[in-house]
């Protein structure tokens, strides 16, 4: 029964836009003199935290060649597998939902674009919510709320972001992002040799849609309707319409022919 395939990227998209909207912040590191130390932007990954904490923790040993007079010196150097602070994000849970529903039978359709003689056509999308869990992992206290102040302002508690969310149907759709909490966990108990991580948990859902597979199918031109008589008519009716002229296609500015006998 499911056995045509079709991909859409929805999913995939909804990724993109996610981590788009985060790629873009920055931290500011000032001196005590007021002058600034390093401005950079922080790198966001798809992923879990925990993955990103173990690499933290974890120190990578590279081989470091040293050219002697003897020959060649081969000596291990280590180095640290990846620095705070860093941001990830991952979708936890995908759930339909009943109260953005639409008819679904109702059909989406396009003229094609290297056939315009042609529709292609599918019908209305499915709505489901994307939980994710975004993630910000940090050294300093002072980075993490310079994060959070330029993420928690625009989320009142939503954000509208606009997709393109099917583009071979030319289908844009305002999504909305909802901020739904956040917790804060920091792991500075333990060794001397562990590294702190301030982490801030900040929970979204983003509000998308999923498509099902696209159509082609012939333009209509021409509707022939055999009306039978009723009170108001004593004979047979036939109504016709075509537009006009014949030839016109589905994205033409034409009009129609309409024919009573």
């Amino acid at each position: 029964m499911f056995g045509k395939h079709f991909y859409n990227k929805n999913i995939r998209n909804i990724v993109v836009l996610f981590g788009t909207v985060f790629n873009d912040i920055t931290i500011k590191r000032v001196k005590a003199n007021g002058t600034t130390d390093k401005h950079f932007k922080v790198p966001i990954a798809y992923g879990p935290a925990q993955k990103y904490l173990t690499m933290v923790n974890q120190r990578l040993t590279e081989p470091d060649v040293l050219s002697t007079g003897s020959g060649i010196d081969t000596q291990a150097k280590e180095r640290i597998g990846i620095s705070l602070p860093r941001m990830s994000f991952e979708i936890t849970q995908m759930n339909y939902d009943p109260t953005r529903k639409l008819q679904s039978t109702k059909r989406i359709k396009k003229v094609k674009d290297n056939d315009s003689s042609k529709l292609i056509s599918m019908y209305t999308p499915v709505p489901y919510n994307f939980d994710i869990e975004f993630s910000v992992m940090v050294k300093n206290s002072d980075d993490g709320t310079q994060i959070l102040e330029q993420i928690l302002p625009y989320f009142t508690p939503e954000f509208q972001v606009t997709m393109n969310e099917m583009s071979t149907m030319g289908v844009k759709r305002d999504v909305p992002i909802v901020f739904t909490g956040m917790t804060t966990e920091d792991t500075y108990e333990g060794d001397l040799l562990t590294r702190r991580a301030l982490i801030h948990t900040l929970q979204f859902t983003v509000q998308g849609h999923i498509y099902g597979p696209t159509k082609d199918q012939g333009v209509v031109k021409e509707v022939d309707v055999n009306a039978g008589a009723n009170f108001l008519i004593a004979d047979d009716v036939n109504i016709d319409v075509k537009p006009n002229p014949l030839t016109a296609d589905a994205n033409d500015d034409y009009g129609y022919t309409t024919t009573i006998t």
